[in-house]
C-alpha cells in the first residue's frame, strides 16, 4: 500500500512543475504585457510554502518511522528537482529579449 504523505509529495510536486512551466510558457508566448506577474509570483511563493511543509513532513515522518523510507526519499528526491528547474525559467526569465519592460 502507498504511503499517503508520499503520494501527496509526488502528486504535488508535478503540479508545482506543470503549473509553472505553464506560465513560463504563457509568458514566453504572450510577451510581459499580457503576463500578469502578479499570479506568478503568488504561485511561487504558495509552491514554496507547499513543497517545503511537505518536504518536512516527509523527511519527519521518514526519520521517526522506518517504514517506506526508500519511497519517501525518492519523493524528496522528485520535490528537490523542481529547484534547478526553476532557477533555469528565472534565468530564461531574465534573459528573454522583453527584460527591460519587466521594470
Amino acid at each position: 500500500m502507498k504511503n499517503n504523505l508520499n503520494h501527496t509529495g509526488q502528486v504535488v510536486a508535478l503540479l508545482s512543475f506543470v503549473i509553472g512551466t505553464s506560465l513560463l510558457a504563457f509568458y514566453l508566448y504572450f510577451g510581459p504585457d499580457y503576463m500578469p506577474l502578479g499570479l506568478a509570483f503568488a504561485f511561487i511563493l504558495l509552491a514554496i510554502i507547499v513543497n517545503s511543509v511537505l518536504f518536512i513532513a516527509i523527511i519527519g515522518t521518514t526519520m521517526f518511522r522506518k517504514t517506506h523510507q526508500l519511497e519517501a526519499l525518492k519523493t524528496c528526491g522528485l520535490m528537490l528537482l523542481n529547484i534547478p528547474i526553476s532557477l533555469l525559467y528565472f534565468y530564461m526569465i531574465v534573459t528573454f529579449p522583453y527584460q527591460n519592460m519587466l521594470l
